[in-house]
Formats: C-alpha cells, sequence, structure tokens
C-alpha cells in the first residue's frame, strides 16, 4: 500500500488525541472521489474500525456556539439552519486557515473531498444535468439549488455586516462544497442515543461524525454502531460511538459502512454516486388537481411502497378520483386503468433515452454511469407499474363478461 496522504495521518492523530480510535491495520487510500479505506492486513469479523467521541461531533449547536463567537451575531446565527450552521462552520475553517480557537475541525475539513471530486446533483456541469432533464432528479437538483442559494445569501448578508474580506472568501462554490459534504457524509443525531438508529424522527438533526464517516457506503454491509459510555467496566473517558464490521475483510480490501437503503435518485442527488440495478430504486408520481390536493406516491421496483402506498395504494387513490362511491364496477375500473395508464405511458415518453450518443468530452463518465443506473430503474419502475395496470384492466374486462357485457377494447 502506498504512503498514506499526511492530511488523512493527521485526522487519526487528532481523533486518538482526543479520545477516538482508527485500527492502526487499515488505511486512507487517495481515490478520485477522496479516500477509500482499505485494511493493511487481514481484519477479522466484528472489528471495530473506529470510534469517534461525542465531543467531536459537528451538530448545529457546536457550529452555532463557535459562529457567535466568530460573527459575534447571536441572534442571526440562531436563525439559521441546522445546514446552514455547520456549513458556515466548515466554511470558516478555510476562510480563517485554522487561526480562530473556536475552529477545532481543521484535521477533519482538511480530509473532505475538494470540488472537482464531487459527483451531487450541483456539482453537475450544464451539459451533465441536461442528461436528466425528463426525471424527478432533474427538477429536485433545480429545486435544491434554489434553496440553498437562499440559504447562502442569507448566511453571507451576516459574513458582510462583519467582515469584507471574509464575505469576498465566502463564495456560493465554497459554500455549496460544505453544504454537499453534509449531505454526503452526515447521519441523524439518533445515532447518538443510547440505541444508536438511523431512522429520523422531526425532531432529528444532521451531524458530521469524523472518522466514523470516513468509510464509503455498501448497500446490505453487515456493521453496527455502538454507544458506550463511562461506567466502572470500561476504560472509556467520555461518550463515544464505534462502527464495528461484523464480516471479516482481507488484506488490500476496501472497508465499507452502510448508510441504510437508498434509491439512486437521492444518492446522485446527495452522495454522488449511484448502484448498478439498486433494489432500493424508487419513483415519485403525483396525483390530483395540483397545490394542497396533489398526492405523492412513491413506488418502488416490482410496485412495492411503503404499507397501503404501493401500487395497490396508487390504485385505490386514483379510483377515488373516478367514483365517491367505496363500491367500484366494472366501468370505474376501466375508467382508472385508463386514466392511470395514460399518466405512466407519459411518464415514460418524457424520460431520456440511455441510447443517446453521449461526448466523453463534456460528460464525464462517472456521471454517464450514474445516469444510466438512475434511468434503468426509473424505467423498470414504470414498466411493472404499466404490467399492473394492464392486470387490473384486465381485471375489470373479466368483471364486465361475468355480468353478459363484453368489452373490445380498440387498442
Amino acid at each position: 500500500m502506498a504512503s498514506e496522504d499526511p492530511n488523512a495521518t493527521a485526522l487519526k492523530v487528532w481523533l486518538t488525541q482526543n479520545n477516538g480510535y482508527f485500527d492502526p491495520n487499515t488505511g486512507f487510500c487517495k481515490t478520485n472521489s477522496g479516500f477509500s479505506i482499505i485494511a493493511k492486513t487481514s481484519l477479522a469479523a466484528e472489528s471495530t474500525i473506529v470510534t469517534t467521541p461525542f465531543s467531536l461531533a459537528i451538530t448545529r449547536k457546536v457550529a452555532a456556539e463557535a459562529l457567535v463567537q466568530i460573527l459575534k451575531n447571536q441572534s442571526a446565527v440562531e436563525s439559521w439552519n441546522e445546514r446552514q450552521c455547520i456549513a458556515s462552520y466548515l466554511c470558516f475553517h478555510h476562510i480563517l486557515n485554522g487561526e480562530s480557537l473556536n475552529l477545532r475541525h481543521r484535521p477533519y475539513v482538511q480530509t473532505l473531498p475538494t470540488p472537482d471530486q464531487l459527483r451531487t446533483g450541483l456539482f453537475l456541469s450544464s451539459a451533465e444535468r441536461e442528461l436528466f432533464q425528463g426525471t424527478n432528479l432533474y427538477g429536485a437538483i433545480q429545486e435544491r439549488e434554489q434553496e440553498w442559494k437562499s440559504d447562502w445569501n442569507q448566511c453571507h448578508n451576516v459574513v458582510a455586516g462583519v467582515e469584507e474580506a471574509w464575505a469576498r472568501a465566502f463564495t456560493w462554490e465554497l459554500y455549496l462544497t460544505s453544504a454537499s459534504h453534509i449531505s454526503s457524509r452526515a447521519f441523524p443525531s439518533t445515532l447518538l442515543s443510547k440505541n444508536p438508529s438511523l431512522l429520523s424522527s422531526p425532531s432529528t438533526e444532521p451531524i458530521l461524525l469524523p472518522g466514523i464517516d470516513s468509510l464509503n457506503h455498501a448497500r446490505g454491509q453487515p456493521v453496527s454502531w455502538v454507544v458506550t459510555y463511562p461506567n466502572e467496566l470500561n476504560q472509556t473517558p467520555e461518550p463515544c460511538i464505534s462502527l464495528i464490521l461484523h464480516s471479516p475483510t482481507p488484506a488490500g480490501s476496501e472497508l465499507f459502512n452502510n448508510y441504510g437503503a437508498k434509491p439512486n435518485s437521492e444518492l446522485i442527488l446527495g452522495y454522488g454516486f449511484s448502484l448498478a440495478e439498486n433494489p432500493d430504486d424508487t419513483i415519485i408520481l403525483k396525483i390530483g388537481g395540483g397545490g394542497s390536493d396533489t398526492k405523492k406516491w412513491e413506488i418502488g421496483r416490482s410496485s412495492r411502497g411503503e404499507e397501503g402506498l404501493g401500487a395497490e395504494g396508487l390504485w385505490t387513490e386514483v379510483l377515488s378520483l373516478i367514483s365517491q362511491d367505496t363500491t367500484y364496477n366494472y366501468e370505474d375500473e376501466l375508467d382508472a386503468s385508463s386514466m392511470l395508464g395514460e399518466m405512466i405511458r407519459s411518464v415514460i415518453e418524457k424520460l431520456p433515452t440511455s441510447k443517446r450518443s453521449l461526448d466523453p468530452g463534456q460528460i464525464r463518465p462517472d456521471v454517464i454511469e450514474m445516469f444510466r443506473n438512475y434511468l434503468e430503474g426509473q424505467r423498470d419502475i414504470l414498466d411493472s407499474l404499466l404490467a399492473f395496470v394492464n392486470a387490473k384492466e384486465q381485471s375489470a374486462i373479466e368483471k364486465a363478461r361475468s355480468e353478459g357485457v363484453d368489452i373490445v377494447l380498440e387498442d
């Protein structure tokens, strides 16, 4: 294994000096997207790879307290949301170049990917974004850019009111980079509870866990996050969280975390990568008259969805738009299948084609791969939905025939 990047080594030293831990038999390896964690020697199952003390977690509270000391504007900082606080806190590590005692995460910030290494939705070029035109992801990228730019403008105005030189350095690209680090690396604050969980609640906030977030994602990777509190049975000086891998790892292999089940739309928008034939892919369909009456339905592969929200739930919703009567006849079902089928075919027709000619001079190879993986999932879900609708239509025809009515479809 090549010699480790000095910034990666500095992160491990800093972590250890602050009651953390990084397995000495692992190392940081440079990649096009930043770093990967590699096993220097064979690692047994149930190995603790990294431990991060709670005191090193970057939370909204930690970030806001530091920013108040720097900007001397408590009311403004306290009005910012979690992303604004944490992103601005990361930005000031670059702006002040470690010259403030309030910025204690410099060794961590130095290991984060640079803008040219990021492939999240907002870091796609104009030509790369156009690939996704006609998909839900295209609109999601635009909406996120608008939202984050509004956040940045609010923060920038506060910084400009304190120090003009800081404001010049507090650029949109710097803020975007820091906000993207949050979207691609943050964990829910529920991970720091006595029973760590990736499940979010209304009170959950995004947090950064230096060290823990160093490992890349692998779907289905068996891992545990274990929280330890000081007591008479252990030598832990403060509360901490550890990442444990349950599978053995051969020497030279990459070590992975598991971010949970995520569709390619979320992975591309917030993380900057995709999975081929991702089983967790979904598509969002909107049903209703628009505005507050519009309902969103998230459908997965094989027409799956959360309880009551899969294809059957969507079908019931469309039927309710056809008739107010909860006892539906074959005419209602035929109308519903026609309505839903037309909607699905319209969505399919708007999708871009994966067979289009792509200029490698304009579209980066890894972006092409993300585009094709995403498109495959969208088409597969829509095809399965169309098959579901066709089955419903056939069922309605059989119901009509059982009542002595012979249905002949022109199509």
